[in-house]
């Protein structure tokens, strides 16, 4: 049992250490997001918020979803840029909130819950997935 655990086992770790070294390479990742706002209207106007606060960063496409299902907005980081993953990702996420609802929705506004020791992982999740958008 132990012969064949140990060369798993050591799989496992390569696997996970090459995917790790992978998530450095952020330059070369495109980070997209589908909205549900026809291309010509996006096309005409300026994004909002805080994806034309980083344009001058990053390399931004529109194109036509599949399906005609919106539009896609298409975000490359490229070398030497000041921005991150993290900052792409938030952008992303607030422009898509406010062209489809008009609003971006913070989760760290005032609770509706009293703090308890069941509730603490789901608060901690939340702050942390607005730092990069992922948990």
């Amino acid at each position: 049992m132990l012969l064949i655990a140990g060369p798993i086992a050591a799989g496992a770790v390569a696997v996970a250490a090459a995917t790790r070294a992978g998530r450095t390479g952020q330059a070369r990742r495109r980070h997209v997001v589908t909205v549900f706002r026809p291309l010509s209207d996006l096309e005409s106007e300026q994004l909002p918020g805080s994806l034309r606060e980083i344009a001058a960063d990053v390399e931004i496409t529109l194109r036509a979803a599949p399906g005609g299902r919106g539009t896609e907005i298409a975000v490359r980081i490229p070398e030497g840029s000041k921005a991150t993953g993290g900052d792409v990702r938030r952008a992303l996420r607030e422009t898509r909130s406010l062209l489809e609802a008009g609003d971006v929705l913070l989760p760290s506004g005032p609770p509706t819950t009293t703090r308890t020791l069941t509730n603490r992982p789901l608060q901690a999740a939340t702050r942390h997935g607005r730092e990069g958008g992922l948990l």
